[in-house]
């Protein structure tokens, strides 16, 4: 589509809106910004910028239906209820993710040299460890889309990049026409965002998506055996190839510490001796990576070279600090069930493990098991708090806070020596957070300002007891 004097609706301002406005007003489109936040709830200097520019009108307070009917064209950011622009598909106004209308402009070059990455858990690590590899490789790497750097602000820079890494949420998927990597990676399906989808299937679908306009000549790497596969492998364009524990398939694991890749050149044998990340999720995510990048030019010697160097990523089971015997996990990436239960399957117990935040619809029922064997206290916060109460009730000793800074007083208070304090939400932090990355950074922060001198204190009354 020439843009050039199109009428354009791009709905919902945040990161990717403001991204996906910056090129619209580069390719000549008349923008109006539909927000349903109020003008004086936005940074003055976000509409600023492009009311001094001009060629941007800004409606805020909700999402007017005569002005979405008058676009040539909807942009939509993730996560904008599809609700808000269901009736443009009835006037056959097309509706396209920032990640779609990013692609528009990138040359068949680009397109050529661009692997993408999906799945429920797991996206932004293995985004980084494709993007590490092919670094240490040699390449210039972009690494964005729905984590990161939108993909339109790669466009407007004019950067020159050798390979394309891209992370893409099931919410972008929704809105592609176009859209296609030369390599698609789906990690994993499991029940999340069911407050949006019907049901976990429609969830899947858009999931598969990833595959839908790819050519026989492109990649297509899914986990073995994942369950919905042959609800959706007509949807599936390019070569499949296949990664888990199972001997023979394109990437597996070999026993405990070593994995195998069959690539063109035969199998490659590499050694997770020296791995940091924790759990068998990890070590599978990073041989779709090795896999994929494997694919798109990156070395042998890269992948092994990682394995040692790899630290994982912010907030995804990560190590804050060890205070009084007490160890402290920040897992606020963990925003459903599936990835909290990887996360109790990686750590040391006994677990006090505060859960909640926004409820995402899926049950909470998969986790009682694990709980009644491993979990010696359940601290339970947020919107969530109750909804998780009455699924889990009975389990273990429980207690019920309003915000994360009450529970980690609480779990400072009840923890002992040996015990792992692990903060595993298996929801969204949009109750109270701006989003997961704010969350785990408070966490951090009350942690390590808090937990230093409480266990300190413990110590000293500790003592007297004892000399008494």
């Amino acid at each position: 589509m020439n843009l050039r004097n199109k009428r354009v609706v791009v709905i919902g301002y945040g990161k990717s809106g403001i991204a996906a406005t910056r090129l619209l007003l580069v390719k000549g489109a008349n923008v109006i910004i539909s927000e349903k936040r109020k003008k004086e709830e936005l940074p003055p200097s976000l509409i600023s910028t492009f009311e001094i520019s001009g060629g941007v009108i800004f409606e805020t307070g909700g999402h007017k239906k005569e002005t979405l009917l008058s676009a040539d064209l909807i942009v939509v950011s993730p996560g904008v209820p599809r609700e808000v622009y269901a009736i443009c598909y009835k006037r056959e106004i097309p509706v396209w993710s920032e990640l779609e209308l990013a692609w528009r402009f990138l040359s068949e070059k680009e397109k050529e040299n661009t692997i993408a990455i999906t799945g429920t858990n797991g996206k932004t690590t293995t985004t980084s460890i494709v993007s590490e590899l092919l670094k240490l490789s040699g390449y210039k790497v972009f690494t964005g889309a729905n984590f990161g750097i939108p993909l339109s602000e790669y466009v407007l820079s004019q950067a020159k990049v050798d390979k394309l890494v891209l992370e893409v949420s099931s919410f972008q998927l929704e809105t592609i026409e176009n859209f296609f990597p030369k390599i698609g990676i789906l990690l994993n399906i499991t029940p999340d965002h069911l407050e949006r989808y019907r049901n976990e299937e429609e969830y899947a679908y858009y999931k598969y998506r990833l595959f839908e306009k790819q050519r026989k000549e492109d990649f297509s790497i899914l986990p073995y055996k994942e369950s919905w596969f042959e609800k959706f492998k007509n949807m599936i364009g390019g070569t499949l190839l296949f990664f888990g524990k199972e001997k023979n398939l394109s990437a597996y694991l070999k026993g405990e510490e070593e994995f195998v890749l069959t690539t063109e050149e035969g199998e490659e044998v590499f050694s997770f001796l020296g791995f940091k990340l924790k759990g068998i999720h990890n070590k599978l995510n990073y041989i779709a990576g090795s896999l994929g990048a494997r694919l798109l030019g990156a070395s042998k010697e890269s992948i092994a070279k990682l394995i040692k160097e790899f630290t994982g990523f912010p907030h995804r089971l990560e190590f804050v600090g060890s205070f009084g015997g007490v160890y402290f996990i920040n897992d606020s990436k963990a925003t459903n069930v599936d990835a909290t239960l990887q996360a109790l399957n990686s750590v040391n117990y006994p677990v006090i493990l505060i859960l909640g935040g926004k409820h995402k619809g899926a049950s909470y029922l998969p986790l009682a098991a694990f709980i009644k064997e491993k979990v010696k206290s359940l601290i339970l916060m947020g919107e969530a708090k109750y909804i998780i109460a009455e699924e889990l009730q009975g389990l273990t000793e429980t207690y019920m806070v309003d915000n994360l800074a009450e529970a980690l007083a609480l779990a400072f208070k009840i923890s002992q020596p040996g015990d792992t304090v692990l903060f595993s939400p298996a929801c969204s932090s949009f109750d109270q957070f701006s989003d997961y990355q704010e969350r785990g950074e408070i966490f951090r922060e009350l942690v390590l300002k808090y937990a230093p001198s409480f266990f300190k204190e413990r110590a000293l009354e500790d003592k007297k007891e004892v000399y008494h």
